[in-house]
């Protein structure tokens, strides 16, 4: 079935499908879904092509390991910012609507590269700690944005649906860091940063003409305060249903975090490596992704999630003890392409798991809370990293993360099952 196809019945599925989905929020919008498939495109753009030289541009302004570690902390993926984003933009989008949240994260987001723009201008790394941390302020969208792609399919086809719009994301992860690797050589870091800053403000333009909103205006709620700070008071209890998949991710957070968060600027420092190669790198990274989703996708959907996450742990356990022993770039492209199947294996499963166990009205909120538990226990972690390095050279951090890799698995198997659907709201 066509990505295109499998999204037609995924919004008008048969009548006998539909009568049994009483908890959705309205009818799914198609278009939607076309409007996610760009959004992941642009971003994918945005995203790999920052992300490729980020590392390599805050070395080069002056700052060192523990340094970039610390940024990393503030603003990177499992940085203090987007885990207090989360969980806050998931409350807000059960009661308010999916649209108003998506939109505020991509404006913090094009301010961050903004200001990020401005640190290479002035050539001064001070301005990288508020470009960070306005940058991480475009994870207060995730929730909503997950959201949206869980509504706009049936429950049994989530695992796909979440693998189109992380195949469009890869598709242009193919292209991109190589090419923004190619643009800082010839060009600068600047060049490349001007060049998002203009990707997320056309993203910005385009999710606001387009995006439909999902909630109905019957079944927005207020913003309570009492509510909102229940929902802070909760925010490292977990209920007791999901409590053992809360501490797998969220040790899972702390190796990665601690390792894998600074891959690039550890192989800049540490062999050299270029733009360009570290580039080529992701570029290869995202075709394997590419290629091998949509498969991951269909399977999670037809033999469950749990056994895919724990096999995208152990291929990443044995890709890291790879690095261990090569220092070519030749290897560590390979290497790099391996990782993409290791990506394509954990998103499905890891975002079927979390939307299927959860109902309509209060999905975002607790995709929100299991950010903000995760990130508040592992936020330290790539500075942590930052300190690993400086003590033990490359093979800190990435021991580290070999370890803590190998624990997440043995939670997984051990305390973590299928996903048991929740009655309807």
């Amino acid at each position: 079935m066509s990505g295109t196809t499998f999204y037609t019945h995924a919004i008008g599925a048969p009548k006998s499908m539909a009568s049994a989905a009483t908890n959705q929020t309205q009818p799914r919008p198609q278009r939607n879904l076309y409007v996610q498939m760009g959004r992941s495109m642009l971003y994918g753009l945005r995203e790999n092509m920052v992300r490729t030289i980020w590392q390599p541009f805050a070395l080069s302004l002056g700052a060192s390991m523990p340094l970039l570690g610390l940024l990393e902390s503030l603003g990177g993926f499992w940085g203090i910012v987007p885990t207090l984003m989360q969980p806050l933009g998931g409350w807000i989008s059960d009661r308010r609507g999916r649209k108003p949240l998506v939109l505020l994260g991509t404006t913090f987001s094009t301010l961050g590269l903004s200001v990020l723009v401005l640190a290479g201008w002035t050539h001064n790394w001070l301005w990288l700690l508020p470009g960070i941390a306005l940058l991480g302020g475009l994870a207060i969208a995730f929730p909503a944005l997950d959201s949206l792609t869980a509504e706009s399919a049936v429950p049994e086809a989530r695992g796909r649906a979440f693998s189109l719009t992380n195949t469009f994301y890869a598709l242009a992860g193919v292209v991109a860091p190589t090419l923004g690797g190619l643009l800082a050589q010839r060009s600068g870091f600047l060049s490349v940063l001007i060049a998002g800053t203009a990707l997320e403000a056309l993203t910005l333009v385009a999710l606001t003409a387009l995006l439909r909103e999902t909630i109905k205006p019957q079944d927005r709620r207020k913003l309570d305060v009492a509510e909102s700070l229940d929902m802070v008071r909760t925010l490292l209890t977990p209920p007791d249903r999901l409590r053992g998949f809360y501490i797998a991710i969220t040790v899972d957070a702390i190796a990665y975090g601690t390792g894998y968060s600074l891959l690039f600027g550890l192989l800049s420092r540490s062999y050299g490596f270029t733009p360009v190669q570290l580039g080529l790198m992701s570029s290869a990274c995202s075709l394997t992704w590419a290629a091998s989703q949509w498969t991951f996708g269909k399977q999670v959907d037809k033999r469950g999630t749990v056994p895919f996450m724990i096999f995208s742990e152990l291929l990443a356990v044995v890709i890291m003890i790879a690095w261990l022993f090569v220092r070519s770039f030749p290897a560590f492209l390979v290497l790099h392409a391996l990782w993409g199947i290791n990506l394509a294996a954990w998103m499905p499963a890891f975002l079927a798991w979390v939307t299927n166990s959860v109902t309509d009205k209060e999905r975002a909120q607790e995709m929100g809370r299991l950010a903000a538990f995760r990130g508040l226990i592992a936020f330290p972690a790539p500075y942590v990293g930052g300190l690993l390095y400086n003590a033990f050279g490359f093979r800190g951090p990435i021991l580290f993360n070999i370890v803590g890799a190998l624990i997440v698995i043995f939670i997984l198997w051990r305390w973590v099952g299928e996903p048991h659907r929740p009655l309807a709201s």
